[in-house]
């Protein structure tokens, strides 16, 4: 029944609601009888004070009864308040004088006080009762009692009686109100929190629904954010993996398309070739320079398989760097010899620009190689005859930054962002042998960010490119 979010956060927030305000109702009926209790005895305390002043000159004959009475009828403000007068006559206590406007209890027989039902009252104190005081009434009153003073002396005492009923009766109304007022705030309570669990359990809904379309193949729907609560930053996250998953998924799908191509235009320029030289279609002079262009093809069709396992290894966190000390600039040097054969094939310039000598880095040399093999190679493939390449390292705040620049036909400013994905290739109108694999400035990417370092790439179309990287740098 409560297996939906929705539905045990309505049942929970309800209970705690009523339990909230039936507590909080019984708590303000309690108070609000207690004060209208406690502002009743004051008031007839008062009344009653006033009483005695009167009394005092009824004693001494100055007044009729008749005045008293009509004193004692003007003198309260609650119905059915019964007063009564009681003097000290040697050591019996009579109730001297009665009002009582509504017939209270007219039937009472009224008899001798004993001392001790005044006693405290004699010594000066004030009482105040809820009870049937001795069962001289049928019903339970609220009983005030004050010293009767005449003279400055305590004569008796002054009694007040009201029915409880009078001051339940006050109460009545207010208890409405309050209990009215109760179920018109728990019905509000219940809109609002159908409105606040719906709003709450509604985006994790949807992502429910939308996961299980994503897990079928489906990654286009996406989560409607309509707060910026901690529930609408969990749509936006839900969200934004679900962009994730698309790109993967593309890129994934980009990828097997990409692999098939690359692997099976080598394989067709091979079998092509090697079908021509054996069913004798080229020319025996000509038999040599195809086979020798199947043989370059399978050597990029090598480097293709070995750069698809770098990046494998890269991207699947097994690819541990054996981080060492080593001349940065020892190394270029190496590697510029071993391309000489292709860069005096181009008639390229290569012109070197160290800051010092030496350049010590920390970083792993293996991988620091390929990655300025790959730059390197980019810098003569894509150059320009007779051009000019660039090679420049310097040391600034603890890090060791290389520069390859050449005089090639760089890169669309719309496509830089692009050049590290894989098999992003700008010139794809190049022919199979002069385009790359695509793969290498991924690899490249990826090395510098495993050594926790960065790589950047200025260039402008038809004027070339220039990459730098940064290195630690070794004491």
């Amino acid at each position: 029944m409560f297996r939906s979010l929705f539905s045990r956060l309505m049942v929970t927030y309800l209970i705690i609601m009523l339990i909230t305000l039936i507590t909080l109702s019984l708590f303000l009926s309690s108070a609000l009888q207690r004060y209208v209790i406690r502002t009743t005895e004051e008031e007839l305390i008062r009344e009653a004070k006033e009483l005695n002043r009167h009394y005092e000159l009824y004693d001494r004959g100055w007044v009729s009864r008749e005045y008293m009475e009509l004193i004692s009828d003007g003198i309260t403000s609650y119905e059915n308040t019964s007063i009564w007068v009681v003097r000290v006559v040697g050591d019996i206590s009579l109730l001297q004088f009665q009002y009582n406007p509504n017939g209270l209890d007219n039937e009472m027989e009224i008899t001798p006080f004993s001392k001790e039902e005044i006693t405290n009252v004699l010594r000066g104190n004030i009482i105040k009762n809820i009870g049937k005081f001795g069962e001289r009434f049928s019903v339970p009153v609220l009983t005030v009692g004050i010293p009767l003073k005449i003279g400055g002396s305590i004569k008796g005492a002054i009694f007040f009686h009201t029915p409880i009923e009078e001051i339940d009766l006050i109460l009545y109304d207010i208890y409405a109100d309050i209990w009215k007022a109760t179920l018109f705030s728990a019905v509000l309570a219940v809109v609002l929190l159908y409105w606040t669990s719906r709003r709450i359990s509604k985006p994790l809904s949807q992502m429910s629904d939308v996961s299980r379309e994503i897990a079928s193949g489906n990654y286009k729907r996406r989560v409607n954010v309509s707060s910026r609560d901690e529930t609408g930053q969990l749509a936006l996250s839900f969200n934004a993996m679900a962009d994730s998953l698309e790109r993967l998924e593309d890129m994934r799908r980009t990828f097997v398309a990409n692999v098939s191509h690359e692997l099976r235009s080598p394989l067709t320029s091979m079998r092509g070739y090697i079908q021509g030289v054996l069913d004798k279609t080229f020319d025996p002079e000509e038999q040599e320079k195809y086979l020798t262009i199947a043989l370059e093809e399978t050597q990029r069709l090598n480097k293709l398989i070995n750069e698809l396992l770098d990046l494998s290894q890269i991207e699947s966190g097994q690819f541990p760097l054996n981080i060492k000390v080593f001349d940065i600039n020892e190394q270029i040097r190496r590697l510029i010899i071993a391309q000489e054969e292709k860069i005096n094939a181009k008639e390229i310039d290569v012109e070197i620009d160290f800051q010092s000598n030496k350049c010590m880095v920390k970083a792993d040399p293996d991988r620091i190689n390929q990655v300025i093999i790959n730059l390197l190679d980019n810098a003569i493939k894509f150059n320009r005859h007779r051009g000019k390449i660039l090679i420049k390292t310097w040391k600034n705040r603890g890090k060791v930054y290389v520069k390859i620049q050449d005089q090639g036909i760089g890169i669309p400013k719309e496509e830089i962002a692009n050049i590290w994905d894989r098999f992003y290739q700008v010139e794809k109108s190049r022919s199979g042998r002069e385009r790359g694999t695509g793969l290498g400035l991924s690899i490249v990417k990826k090395i510098i960010e495993e050594h926790h370092e960065n790589i950047w790439v200025n260039s402008s179309l038809d004027e070339g490119s220039a990459f730098i990287f940064s290195l630690e740098a070794s004491a």
